[in-house]
């Protein structure tokens, strides 16, 4: 199941990786490694280390869709006034020139007015050793421990006159400073011993591994002023450890008869000492019923598998800790001339465990003309329990709208092939082709979050349009994620009637209850392939894959696609989506539930197509020049900007961008 990360109160997107907006960056890379052999080689130690320095200069992202919102027909500044910076910013009224606060704001003017930087230095540094016993020459040891170290420290500054930082009694602007630490130790080590008898080979392997991540910083956020009602300051450090025994036996009877076996038992500080360990049991088994070199068919394996793996990683450290956390700024008592910041409780859940997933799988290998055609055909089963997710607790709701807990369990069936050809093999031309196809489906089978009959479900996928939308939901029976909408009515010419929905239960009234289960994100079919064809010293290659069956929400549409957004009664225009004329909708609490904006988005793309050319010794060993194409195409019938959505739901505004490239590659 996918996970949602909280949000922390007045902390900045990440300090030391920000997702995106980051123009003008400057890297430094610094790394050495060393590898010598002891011993007559019998002891071999790799030392590697790394250096990175990086300033950079962030724009602020939510220029994107100010600059889709904004009044196209305004000019970007305004040379009447000097208010502002200068820039076009819409006012209150005519007569009170304090900026509209719910307008959208001037997007030159959030990429110009802010001054958002970093600098990032980050360390890392491993080394290994791996050492061959000299009295048993069949068992090896091997040391691995690696130390990752990032600090990240940063200041966004926003003058006071911004009409985006306003504020008429404090003064307004921005004057933050941050500061993260993370730190990441590995130690890892493992005995391995790897032995043939006669027609029998063993090969085991056991081990102990050790991690321990460590996240630090701090903030102080205030007006430009300082004003202390609108600072606030507040340190977080957390820490995470993981802790496996793991061992593994592989054995095989004259190369055809394969037997593996592994046990992992592995520990996480994220859940409570009652929880926090699981065991995970793995065993397969091979046959080589044909391994040779016949000219038609030389290779064929049956095999299977079983094994339970586990889930843990969800972003809160501490999901099952009692806490409590700062309130935000205006949650704060004076006290004389002290302003006093509150704290309130997080919501926990104490019992919250491992997601353990049991799979089962038949697959059969095959290769035929002397590997000219080879591929897999692969079945599998798939059972989940104790699913993580990010949800709405009914029983803590007034500690907090959503907490991770074990939500139920999910089953996943399906089957995969893939197909390697190589239709032309001459001493000039070579043409490889790989196609591989993919089916599953996945039903949610149990949920524990409630036993009442009446419930449709756990709500889930948060939209824009509304205070704590959410257009997805998981019901036993159903697909997760499913879409949970009202079925739209049409009048004769196919054109939507506003607000007008099925009544599907037959009560003559419309509510939640005639909501209903509308398709699901994830696609039935995937598609993938490649292909490279060589030509002399010429290459030509492309990549593509596919989706089919796969639905998405047009959340751009819902959220900016009505007539009521052109004109706002707090005196401001703002640029709408072209849905609302096509569509002639007047509000948005008539299209947010609606099942018209669930569209089919089965794609298919091209991930890169390259062509390239070896000058073969003409400089150096060799000179490859090539050029590339990045997606340079998208079949879909979708009508949003990328039907590739992960989890259904597109508030893309920004599209994928269409890269070319054009290199020299030189070896000497």
């Amino acid at each position: 199941m996918s996970k949602r990360g909280a949000v922390k109160n007045n902390w900045p997107e990440n300090v030391i990786a920000r997702p995106s907006g980051r123009s003008n960056p400057f890297q430094s890379l610094q790394q050495f490694g060393v590898n010598p052999g002891f011993f007559n080689n019998t002891l071999q130690v790799n030392v590697h280390f790394k250096g990175m320095l990086s300033d950079n200069h962030f724009a602020d992202r939510g220029a994107i869709g100010s600059a889709l919102s904004f009044d196209p027909t305004k000019p970007v500044r305004d040379t009447s006034s000097s208010l502002y910076g200068g820039f076009t910013t819409w006012k209150i009224s005519n007569t009170n020139s304090n900026p509209n606060g719910l307008a959208p704001a001037n997007p030159v003017a959030l990429l110009e007015l802010r001054d958002d930087n970093s600098t990032v230095k980050q360390y890392i540094t491993n080394a290994s050793a791996d050492y061959r016993f000299k009295f048993l020459p069949a068992l090896r040891a091997n040391l691995n421990v690696g130390y990752d170290y990032t600090k990240g420290a940063g200041t966004i500054v926003v003058p006071n006159y911004a009409a985006f930082a306003f504020d008429l009694i404090n003064g307004g602007g921005v004057n933050n400073r941050y500061d993260q630490t993370k730190k990441n130790s590995l130690l890892e080590t493992y005995l391995n011993y790897k032995k043939t008898f006669g027609e029998h080979d063993v090969d085991i392997m056991g081990g102990y591994s050790w991690q321990h991540f460590e996240v630090g910083g701090s903030y102080k956020n205030s007006d430009t002023a300082g004003t202390p009602a609108e600072t606030s300051e507040d340190s977080n450090p957390s820490e995470l450890y993981m802790v496996s025994l793991f061992g593994r036996i592989n054995y095989a009877y004259k190369g055809r008869f394969l037997l593996t076996g592994s046990l992992r038992r592995d520990g996480t500080s994220r859940f409570a000492p009652e929880y926090r360990w699981g065991i995970f049991p793995a065993a397969a088994a091979a046959v080589k019923v044909i391994d040779n070199d016949s000219k038609y068919f030389d290779k064929l394996k049956v095999r299977t598998s079983w094994g339970i793996t586990g889930q843990q990683d969800i972003p809160d450290y501490y999901a099952y800790l009692a806490r409590y956390q700062f309130g935000t700024p205006n949650a704060q008592y004076q006290f004389g001339d002290q302003f006093i910041q509150t704290l309130r409780p997080n919501g926990y859940v104490r019992d919250i465990k491992w997601e353990q997933t049991s799979s089962y799988n038949v697959g059969v290998d095959f290769s035929v003309v002397k590997d000219r055609v080879s591929g897999t055909v692969d079945a599998y089963l798939r059972n989940t329990k104790d699913l993580l997710n990010y949800i709405s607790p009914s029983a803590l709701s007034n500690l907090t709208n959503y907490v991770y807990d074990n939500i139920g369990t999910m089953e996943s069936q399906g089957y995969e092939v893939s197909l390697n050809l190589t239709p032309v093999k001459t001493k000039n031309v070579t043409w490889d082709f790989s196609t591989n196809l993919a089916y599953n489906k996945s039903k949610i089978t149990k949920l524990t979050t409630s036993d009442d009959p009446e419930d449709p479900g756990e709500l889930t996928g948060g939209i824009a349009g509304g205070v704590g939308s959410n257009i997805q939901i998981h019901t036993v029976g159903y697909a997760p994620y499913s879409f949970y909408v009202f079925e739209q009515q049409y009048d004769e010419a196919g054109n939507i009637l506003e607000g007008q929905f099925v009544d599907r239960n037959l009560d003559s009234v419309v509510n939640e209850k005639d909501k209903y289960r509308f398709h699901k994100p994830a696609p039935n079919y995937t598609l993938g392939l490649t292909s490279n064809l060589r030509i002399g010293h010429f290459n030509f290659s492309f990549a593509g894959r596919a989706n089919f069956g796969s639905y998405v929400y047009n959340n751009v549409q819902t959220d900016m696609g009505y007539l009521d957004r052109l004109y706002a009664t707090t005196n401001y225009l703002s640029n709408i989506n072209q849905s609302a004329v096509d569509l002639n909708v007047v509000s948005q609490g008539n299209l947010t539930f609606s099942d018209h904006f669930v569209t089919k988005a089965s794609f298919f793309r091209l991930d890169h197509i390259t062509a390239a050319y070896n000058f073969e010794h003409l400089i150096g060993q060799f000179m490859n020049v090539y050029a590339t194409v990045q997606n340079p195409l998208v079949v879909t019938s979708y009508k949003g900007l990328d039907p590739e959505i992960s989890n259904g739901i597109d508030n893309n505004i920004y599209p994928r961008p269409r890269a070319f490239v054009l290199g020299l590659n030189v070896n000497f």
